[in-house]
């Protein structure tokens, strides 16, 4: 009887697989359905980021086996999940009797950013334990991983998917009793399932874990000195599952490692309610639809495959927010149905990803009613300009404005154009920061909630004390770009300069940034070269909505590929600028401004002495820290500094052309429906089946 998960395993030749779906026109193919590709590196084309992936089920896993001659089942086994991964070269970690130290091996492993996993070897009595890291199509790179792998102590060795075939067995249950004399006698061995004939499986066991075929000779005497009955001979077959047992999360589960010629298809048994598939390496993602796992371009890909509508419903919920109103999300429907129906077979083996590379898509997780309704309510429904599915561009926030073609990749949209767009509810509802000034005369940022106001100082200026322990005080207000200068006790005195909203969709800060750190940026990103930090900073040219298209560091014009690369160009760790609709504030400079109206350059790191009128002489406005306030007037004040540095601010979430999702939101509180939303933004467009 099948176990509730264990089901069918599906597995044949990878280009088969690759043929049936696609043929030579992708989604064409198949059009009801979509192919979504995971753990996928993007910006290189195909090219998978995980060694081995873990795949479960409540209502269990289908997988079934297949072979020209027909299809073979795979046996009961037990347990609600499994892990798969291409058997190839793999770095062998340690061997232990000692669970806790494959364990804390592991643990050190996962600290050092080194994927590993524990498979359970040896017999149920007497069981050991194989820590192992890695899947490499090449030896080079499995010797570079094995080097690297040496920081946690260990003696790294490399095994491979050369094997030794030890025989067929009448069942599952002998071919795992065989596995364990080997096993137990210290020789790496698998239970093996290979298709042979018409609905028949040959279950037999391999043996060895070798890098090549020269070493299983020397193999073939180890294994003979343990069972000298059987005939080894090299194993060959090129469609095959291997099977093996790993621990996870404290547990047991099985492993299958299928032939690098194969592909693997799992789906969800269709039990009662919504079948899906969970999966642990995507932060514990459910999907709806089936999985096929194969290797391409030398790495494990896992794809997603399932209707188009369903996946609309991960799109829309990931890209929206439940709970927008009903003609948003129609909008947002029909812009993600268009997109994922103009790339087809974008990835080869796969149309689109789950990453905004495309469009977001964190499966059945981000599902709600209302989502799904404006999915259905659209259902098959597109855009097209002059018959044409257009590029359905969107994106966040446009920060008031919408963007020209030109301002993002140099050339007109004929499709979009430059509009006015409500985007300001994030800014509206955002919790207000201080920026503040301490006793000593460091400046920085604090959560106006954690400040009780007490007065005002004699220059205007209200004061305020810190009302809570061990308050983050940071060079901006964002808890999640801007980094901590320092925490502030309880009862703290501050003097408030200004305030402002917490960073969000439409409006942001990013600095301020040393003249260093901004050169090491532009170099970084190729779009200058500078020997010696910079002196200036400035945007040159502004296209039609205002967004940055040209820009000079020292006079030099920054070299980008397209205008809306320059939010790339400054760049903090990996989150870059969030629009090209911003200023610069260069703060290590000022201007004097004297007796008849006399305007003087100062530099920051000179003094710059005010003159009391009351009578008290003079003092150093900015002798005594590295940043201080000045008066600009109209009653405002602002920060400069001693030493140059750069401040960034801006309006806007995203490139900006075609659709924003805030302004659509807005549009749609205001009685708009999906289409007259999708009319404003674009032109000229058509919107149907």
């Amino acid at each position: 009887m099948r176990n509730k998960w264990i089901g069918k395993v599906a597995l044949f030749a990878s280009a088969l697989s690759l043929a049936i779906p696609y043929g030579t026109t992708g989604v064409a193919a198949k059009a009801d359905e979509i192919r979504v590709a995971l753990f996928i590196d993007a910006g290189v084309g195909y090219r998978g980021v995980v060694p081995a992936v873990t795949l479960s089920s409540d209502s269990g896993l289908a997988m079934e086996l297949q072979s020209e001659s027909g299809d073979v089942s795979l046996p009961d086994m037990p347990g609600n999940a499994a892990r798969f991964k291409v058997d190839q070269l793999q770095v062998t970690l340690i061997e232990t009797p000692n669970k806790s130290e494959a364990q804390r091996i592991t643990t050190l492993a996962s600290q050092q950013k080194i994927d590993a996993s524990i498979q359970v070897e040896g017999s149920d009595a007497q069981p050991f334990y194989r820590v192992v890291s890695g899947s490499f199509e090449s030896y080079q790179a499995a010797q570079t991983h094995a080097q690297k792998a040496k920081a946690l102590g260990v003696a790294p060795k490399i095994t491979g998917p050369y094997h030794l075939d030890a025989g067929q067995y009448g069942s599952l249950k002998e071919a795992a009793q065989v596995e364990s004399i080997f096993e137990s006698s210290g020789i790496p061995a698998h239970v093996v399932l290979v298709p042979i004939g018409k609905n028949k499986a040959s279950y037999g066991v391999w043996v060895g874990s070798e890098v090549n075929k020269d070493s299983l000779a020397k193999l073939t005497v180890t294994a003979s000195a343990v069972l000298p009955t059987i005939s080894y001979r090299t194993a060959t077959a090129q469609s095959y599952v291997l099977v093996n047992r790993e621990l996870s999360g404290g547990s047991t589960i099985y492993q299958y490692a299928f032939a690098p010629q194969s592909t693997l298809v799992v789906e969800p048994d269709k039990g009662g309610g919504t079948p899906l598939i969970g999966v642990l390496e995507r932060d514990k993602r459910k999907y709806r639809g089936q999985f096929e796992l194969s290797k391409y371009n030398g790495y494990l890909t896992v794809v997603n495959q399932l209707p188009v509508e369903e996946y609309l419903y991960g799109v829309v919920g990931s890209e929206m927010s439940t709970g927008w109103p009903l003609e948003a999300l129609k909008a947002q429907a029909v812009l993600a149905r268009t997109k994922a129906m103009s790339q087809p077979n974008k990835y080869k083996v796969a149309d689109v990803s789950d990453t905004v590379n495309e469009q977001a898509y964190y499966g059945y997780t981000k599902e709600a009613a209302d989502i799904r309704k404006a999915v259905d309510k659209t259902e098959g429904e597109v855009i097209r300009y002059n018959g044409k599915l257009v590029e359905a561009l969107y994106y966040s926030n446009a920060g008031g404005i919408t963007a020209d073609g030109t301002e993002v990749w140099g050339n007109p949209v004929p499709y979009t154009h430059t509009v006015e767009s409500e985007d300001a509810a994030p800014q509206v509802t955002a919790i207000m920061w201080y920026r503040v000034e301490l006793a000593d005369g460091t400046i920085g940022y604090i959560r106006s909630d954690y400040v009780n106001i007490s007065g005002t100082n004699s220059i205007g200026l209200q004061t305020g004390i810190v009302n809570t322990d061990n308050l983050n005080f940071r060079n901006g207000p964002s808890a999640t770009y801007n980094k901590v200068l320092q925490t502030l006790s309880i009862g703290t005195a501050v003097t408030i300069i200004s305030e402002e909203p917490e960073e969000n969709a439409y409006s942001w800060t990013r600095g301020p940034y040393t003249a260093q750190e901004v050169t090491t940026m532009i170099n970084n990103s190729k779009a200058g070269s500078f020997s010696s930090p910079i002196s200036t900073l400035s945007v040159s040219e502004r296209g039609p909505s205002g967004r940055v298209i040209a820009m000079e560091a020292d006079g030099r014009e920054l070299k980008v590929s397209s205008p809306d690369a320059h939010r790339s160009v400054f760049k903090q760790s990996d989150s870059s600028l969030r629009s090209t609709r911003f200023t610069v504030e260069q703060l290590g400079g000022f201007t004097v401004v004297g007796a008849n109206g006399r305007m003087t350059q100062a530099k920051g790191s000179g003094q710059l002495y005010a003159i009391s009128g009351s009578g008290y002489g003079t003092m150093p406005a900015n002798g005594f820290s590295e940043d201080f306030v000045v008066y600009t007037g109209a009653s405002e004040w602002n920060v400069l500094s001693k030493t140059k540095k750069f401040l960034f601010r801006g309006n806007g979430f995203g490139h900006g052309l075609g659709v924003s999702q805030y302004g659509a939101k807005a549009m749609a509180e205001q009685g708009l429906d999906y289409r007259q939303i999708l009319e404003y933004y674009y032109n000229d467009i058509t919107i149907g089946e």
